[in-house]
């Protein structure tokens, strides 16, 4: 048999709690999905008042300029296809 002194038991007794809570914790943490990040398709757009490049995700033919306030139509651009 050990002998055991007062404080070397509760050390031991806290020890191993906190080591049981670790590894709990990470067991779960492991088992975690975490939720894909899924981009909107979106459409870059060039003002063609101010040349002002920014994005929309609208998805329609006529979009406004964020920063002139300006409508701009959408053109087929087949250089891409």
């Amino acid at each position: 048999m050990f002998r055991v002194d007062v404080t070397t038991a509760v050390f031991l007794y806290l020890m191993s709690s906190l080591l049981a809570i670790f590894l709990i914790w990470i067991f779960f943490e492991r088992s975690t999905v975490f939720p894909k990040f899924v981009r909107e398709k979106a459409d870059v757009w060039e003002c063609s008042i101010c040349t002002y490049t920014y994005v929309d995700s609208t998805h329609h033919d006529i979009s406004q300029c964020p920063q002139c306030k300006s409508y701009n139509k959408k053109e087929a651009d087949d250089r891409f296809e």
